[in-house]
């Protein structure tokens, strides 16, 4: 049986931007509504799919697992790491306190 999905609004987009404090601009946020409505429209559409003669699976891997070495590789540097930080303190990110006695 389908799934009723909720039609997604310009209000849903603004509400989770800022839960994800993401600043978008009104056309962006327009069109990510369009965008993500026409996801949740094809996810509604998956949905009409009969699945009933279908045996449910524990996992999608049809081979093995393709596992590689653990190797050292090369990373960012401190000062690349923090370029794009939208705060830092004291050589570190800075993040707002969100437990008890956090500053």
């Amino acid at each position: 049986m389908p799934v009723a999905l909720m039609k997604l609004d310009l209000s849903h987009i603004e509400h989770v931007a800022k839960l994800a404090s993401l600043s978008l601009t009104r056309e962006e946020a327009e069109a990510m509504t369009a965008e993500l409505g026409a996801i949740l429209k094809h996810v509604e559409e998956l949905s009409s799919v009969d699945t009933s003669n279908v045996t449910p699976t524990s996992s999608v891997q049809l081979g093995p697992a393709a596992w590689r070495r653990d190797e050292e590789r090369p990373g960012l540097s401190h000062e690349e790491a923090l370029a794009q930080a939208p705060r830092q303190a004291d050589g570190g990110f800075a993040v707002p306190g969100f437990v008890e006695g956090g500053s």
